[in-house]
């Protein structure tokens, strides 16, 4: 099992190139942008790695060696149940606040190693690089992130099959800006270009690349699937501006300090993948496959909406809290707000009980989440998140501006004492309600908290590739069927006409005859 000092170890007698800006980082577990996400990352492999939580988050294969649950290939509900726990656990940790943990990628690569046959449909003998990465990442325990999109306005994005035909750029920039085999050789591939967005990337030991989008036919350079170290050479990170390095103090912004997971953009220049890490190659149905047609998908984003529960249940409690502190809890339009909130938390929380409450059955006599109930809560929750977080700025309204500039506000007795009086507590209660709001505010009203809702809005892609997988995988039999039935209990129509002349006579000699 892997613990948090093997993590930050790992990490630290890493190479990369990442880069914030012009600065390059030499060690990410020193730098302000990225060491307490770091430390976030490590006490979370302290968590499953802890003896005493060994039967709760981990697993014994059959030679007796013990496994993280985020590996563990699930073939019954109770398999279902031990990854949950994983996912539920680590949640807890950060409150739902660290969305690409290394449980989560880990689930679409188990789900790929359940059914890893799917990607030898055309003989091409990927199958076994699936099997014996999964063994290494499960061994290692390793924290993947992915990056599975292309740019936006390059070539390669117009290489995703859409409705109607795009203009290409006619730059060499357009051209070869998207991640694709550039070379093949002996002992593997050469990859160049661009990929989106590396959540996660720069605290990683590795980045699993792919297509999550289907391509079209002649884009097969596009369409390599494969996994490689982030220190590996010609492979560049550039983070987005980190929050973490912003932030003055634990106290002052809370969250950002110990939560910014990083996102980046991942360039390769002419990138040496060996053989044994390609999963898919040339072929543009097998880029798709890999994800859509084996549990990967399904596995990887159980783990997002047990996090996302576990974030709405905090946000929920927060704002309690402040409407608490601020004296308006027992207004009843208060409590109306805080009730539609419960609401919705409710219903995150039953949809999280439906994806595990029906599985499905895939080959192998592997089992995961309903993709049905699974499809829903994700189309549901990244459309009503942003609803759930104005609701959460209305609750907030001007309290938290009303705060002290920072927390240096308490080492002058003068600001001190007027901030006291602010407050009407003493110098410890006004300093807990100081923590409280901006508490709340790093979750409603800061760049970090903007991150996140942007986060949950477009985490697996566009609003409309979610309503997609809705039609595509609700059991639209059953509703058919129940309007058949319907149609069917009604009667045939000679039998229909034939009544309703009846009626129609009777009523007339009625009226006639009164």
């Amino acid at each position: 099992m892997r613990s948090g000092s093997d993590y930050l170890q790992s990490l630290r007698a890493r190479s990369s190139s990442t880069f914030i800006g012009g600065e390059q980082i030499k060690d990410v577990t020193a730098h302000p942008a990225f060491a307490n996400a770091a430390k976030t990352v490590a006490s979370l492999y302290d968590v499953s790695s802890d003896k005493a939580n060994a039967d709760k988050l981990t697993f014994k294969d059959a030679d007796g060696k013990r496994y993280n649950n985020m590996w563990l290939l699930p073939r019954h509900r109770q398999d279902i149940d031990a990854r949950n726990r994983l996912h539920t656990a680590w949640s807890e940790v950060t409150w739902g606040l660290f969305g690409r943990s290394p449980d989560h990628v880990a689930g679409w690569v188990s789900g790929m190693a359940c059914c890893p046959e799917i990607l030898d449909v055309h003989n091409d003998g990927f199958a076994a690089n699936v099997k014996s990465y999964y063994q290494l990442a499960r061994e290692k325990d390793l924290f993947i992130t992915y990056a599975i999109v292309p740019p936006a306005s390059v070539k390669s994005a117009d290489s995703v099959v859409t409705t109607k035909q795009t203009s290409l750029p006619t730059s060499k920039w357009g051209e070869q800006a998207g991640l694709q085999v550039v070379a093949e050789k002996d002992n593997g591939i050469v990859v160049s270009g661009f990929k989106v967005l590396a959540t996660g990337a720069i605290l990683a030991d590795e980045i699993l690349f792919g297509n999550f989008q289907a391509l079209a036919q002649g884009n097969e350079r596009f369409a390599a699937t494969f996994a490689l170290p982030v220190n590996t050479p010609g492979l560049t990170l550039l983070s987005r501006r980190p929050f973490a390095q912003l932030a003055t103090s634990e106290l002052d912004d809370p969250l950002a300090y110990r939560y910014d997971e990083t996102d980046a953009v991942v360039y390769c220049d002419n990138v040496m993948v060996p053989w044994e890490r390609v999963f898919t190659y040339n072929r543009v149905d097998m880029a798709r496959a890999a994800f859509a047609d084996t549990p990967a998908h399904v596995l990887g984003n159980i783990q997002a909406h047990i996090r996302l529960l576990a974030k709405l249940r905090f946000i929920l409690g927060v704002l309690k809290k402040v409407t608490d502190i601020n004296g308006i809890l027992a207004v009843p339009a208060v409590r109306d707000i805080l009730s539609e909130l419960a609401m919705q938390v409710a219903m995150v929380e039953g949809l999280v009980e439906a994806e595990n409450a029906n599985l499905e059955t895939w080959p192998n006599g592997f089992v995961a989440q309903d993709r049905q109930a699974m499809y829903a809560t994700m189309a549901w929750t990244t459309r009503t998140y942003p609803r759930f977080m104005e609701i959460a700025r209305k609750l907030l309204g001007s309290h938290s501006f009303q705060q002290p500039a920072d927390i240096s506000v308490f080492d002058n007795p003068v600001t001190s004492d007027l901030y006291s009086r602010f407050t009407l507590e003493d110098k410890e209660k006004a300093i807990e309600r100081y923590k409280i709001m901006r508490l709340a505010w790093d979750l409603v009203g800061t760049e970090f908290a903007s991150r996140h809702t942007q986060y949950e809005m477009f985490y697996n892609g566009a609003p409309h590739v979610a309503m997609n997988r809705v039609w595509h995988f609700f059991r639209w039999e059953h509703v058919d069927a129940e309007v058949d039935r319907a149609l069917k209990s009604i009667g045939n129509y000679d039998d229909l006409v034939v009544k309703a002349k009846g009626r129609k006579a009777k009523a007339e000699s009625i009226a006639v005859n009164g």
